[in-house]
């Protein structure tokens, strides 16, 4: 006996029993679409796409791979996490490594040159010496940090040349390296070579003495030098293959200036763009704006600043409340009382600042003129600084020297 309408039960019962079956694969592959495709998705996301997938070290890698910050930093955190000093790194995750200690956001170089110093990786010292050129001196500085662990063969030399370095912390730290390697003592405390943070304006100033004990400690270091200089031939580490400067497209937003006006970043393709996110209770945000404003006019033809106010969004410790109504006038009112010479726009729903993981401030990122990133760092910088990385965003990426 046949029973009516069985040959379309069957395959509706069928549909229905391998949903059942496939539903929890099917769930994790949507969320992690999701949080692949997401500009600005909650670092705990990401954590839980790669902890929930079925092969976690291949969910690590296409959160690296998807060309997003979020995604990318929670990656290398995840990357330490997953895989200790104790434990040999596989070959795409030491790949991923190299690749990130030249990247262009300051975030990733410091944790991936972080876990290579944990795990003693030969390619150490090469890519901690690649930082030393670098015209931003939080790089420099963080190239000599991961240069401790170096033979005084190779560390003296690389030391030596950042003596009469233009930045004072720079010159501070090339001292007391040398002093660990010869044995000599230049007089200076490490408490001398590091700047603290100015109340008044938020910006990091030496105080006169270190000034005064730096210099004094850099000359005398100069004059070991001269003297000692042969005993150390010049050396260049050579950088893996792996290593070099990828890139890493900004994509595109829009935003409302204070007068309401909308703009896209793709607006201004073909030249140099610098966003700036910044609030109105940052001192040292407020405090950086000199140079900003400089930096526009000395380079009006071929820079786009972007001045970016997060002060919809509260601060982690919940000290700056935002009050929505009062937000348009308080950051019209620095924009005036400042006269910034860039438009302002503002963030009200973090869209922006969460793609760029703007939470630490002041943010900078430098888009160059095909749209990638070149630049990604957090806190103030000097004009000559700017002015380098203008100078570097507007040529070609060139790879790590070899």
């Amino acid at each position: 006996m046949k029973i009516p309408g069985l040959r379309l039960i069957l395959p509706l019962l069928a549909v229905v029993v391998l949903a059942w079956v496939w539903r929890e694969p099917l769930r994790r592959q949507i969320f992690k679409s999701a949080i692949l495709a997401n500009d600005a998705p909650p670092n705990e996301n990401v954590a839980d796409m790669i902890d929930q997938a079925v092969n976690p070290p291949e969910a690590l890698l296409a959160a690296w791979h998807s060309g997003k910050i979020i995604q990318r930093e929670v990656a290398l955190q995840e990357l330490r996490r997953r895989f200790p000093a104790t434990q040999t790194l596989p070959p795409p995750m030491e790949s991923l490594l190299l690749a990130a200690a030249l990247d262009p956001d300051m975030n990733v170089r410091e944790t991936a040159l972080g876990i290579l110093r944990e795990h003693h990786h030969p390619a150490l010292t090469a890519l901690a010496a690649a930082q030393l050129n670098d015209p931003d001196e939080q790089l420099r500085l963080l190239g000599l940090y991961h240069l401790k662990s170096a033979t005084p063969a190779t560390g003296v030399p690389l030391a030596a040349a950042l003596l009469s370095d233009p930045d004072l912390a720079v010159r501070g730290m090339s001292v007391k390296l040398l002093e660990q390697w010869s044995g000599e003592t230049f007089g200076i405390k490490l408490s001398d070579t590091v700047p603290v943070e100015n109340p008044t304006n938020g910006l990091s100033e030496f105080p006169a003495d270190g000034i005064a004990k730096t210099e004094a400690a850099a000359a005398k270091a100069r004059s070991w030098w001269a003297v000692h200089q042969k005993e150390f031939p010049p050396v260049k580490p050579t950088v893996p293959a792996d290593a070099g400067l990828e890139p890493l497209p900004a994509g595109d937003f829009e935003l409302h200036r204070l007068d309401g006006k909308k703009v896209r970043l793709t607006d201004f393709r073909g030249k140099v763009v610098l966003i700036n996110f910044w609030t109105t209770w940052c001192p040292a945000c407020v405090g950086e704006m000199p140079e900003l404003i400089a930096l526009q006019n000395r380079h009006s033809n071929d820079l786009v600043i972007l001045g970016v106010s997060l002060d919809f969004v509260p601060d982690d410790d919940g000290d700056h409340p935002p009050d929505p109504g009062q937000i348009p006038q308080t950051v019209a009112r620095i924009v005036k009382t400042r006269g910034l010479n860039y438009p302002v726009f503002l963030d009200e729903h973090n869209e922006v600042g969460g793609r760029f993981n703007g939470g630490e401030l002041p943010t900078t990122v430098l888009v160059d003129a095909r749209g990638n990133v070149r630049r990604r760092f957090v806190g103030t910088r000097s004009l000559p600084v700017f002015e380098a990385m203008l100078a570097e965003a507007g040529q070609p990426p060139k790879p790590a020297a070899r």
